[in-house]
This record gives structure tokens, sequence and C-alpha cells, in this order.
């Protein structure tokens, strides 16, 4: 299972579109070494996301891909004061990013990783402790929700 450490977390994202903010997560996923490329893990979120929207409502959403770039299970966090449009099921922009990457024969980690945070979500306060929380409580919020 995934591990978010202090570096896999960014309070100030830089983009204004869905295409921007996936660059810059796939940028963080090379730098950290989690991706061995890329431009073709930009490609998996790009694809997942024309699939359907992973803007999962109240302002986050976990753009997440399987491919054989990626080393090993990653999660991400980011967030930005400014919103931008995802084309979320509720309408309503996205400021919280939750990333997940997954090797491609590690489906199984990417549907327990995405069912833990689904699970979390859905509730206001979780999703306030996303909106608020410094590096340190966001640290210990995601890595239980993540061990659950």
């Amino acid at each position: 299972m995934a591990v978010i450490t202090p570096d896999c977390i960014n309070l100030n994202i830089r983009g204004n579109t869905d295409y921007a903010i996936l660059k810059a997560l796939a940028e963080m996923a090379y730098q950290r070494g989690f991706v061995t490329d890329k431009a073709l893990f930009l490609q998996t979120l790009l694809k997942r996301e024309k699939l359907h929207s992973t803007g999962f409502g109240s302002g986050v959403a976990v753009p997440h891909g399987k491919s054989a770039c990626v080393k090993h299970p990653f999660v991400l966090f980011a967030r930005k004061s400014e919103p931008v449009d995802w084309k979320a099921a509720d309408g309503e922009a996205v400021n919280c990013w939750i990333c997940i990457g997954v090797p491609q024969e590690g489906e199984d980690n990417q549907v327990k990783m995405i069912g833990s945070l689904c699970r979390k979500i859905i509730h206001a306060d979780f999703i306030s402790q996303l909106q608020t929380g410094d590096v340190s409580h966001l640290l210990t919020l995601l890595n239980q929700t993540l061990s659950e």
C-alpha cells in the first residue's frame, strides 16, 4: 500500500485548467521517482479523465491511472486556493486532488486505495480536513485512510 510522505503533498499546485493540473501531478510523480516517464503518465491520467471525470464532488477529484511507467503504487495530494473546472458530477469546481498511480499489474492496489478514499470522501468532515489541513495533518489523515 502507498505511504504518503511530506514531499507527496503540494498545497499550492499551479494550473488553471484540468490539463495543467494533471501535467503538474505527472511532474510531481516524476520528480519523486514514482514514474519513469512523466509524459506517459500524463497520457494515462488524460485517458482516464476522458472516460469519465474523476471529479468526486465537493471540490475533490481523484485522478488515477495504471501504467507500465509506474514503479510502485503511490498517492499524491495537491490543493490550491482557486478552484478549477473539473466537470465533476455535482458541477462544483475542484481545488483538492488525490492522485493515485499503480503499476500495470497493480489493479488490486488501485481498487483498494480508491475504495478507502471513497468511503471517506463522502463525509463532510473529511472533505473539510482536506480543504484546510496543513501538511502534518494531511499526512496523518491520508495515511490513516489508506491503511484502513
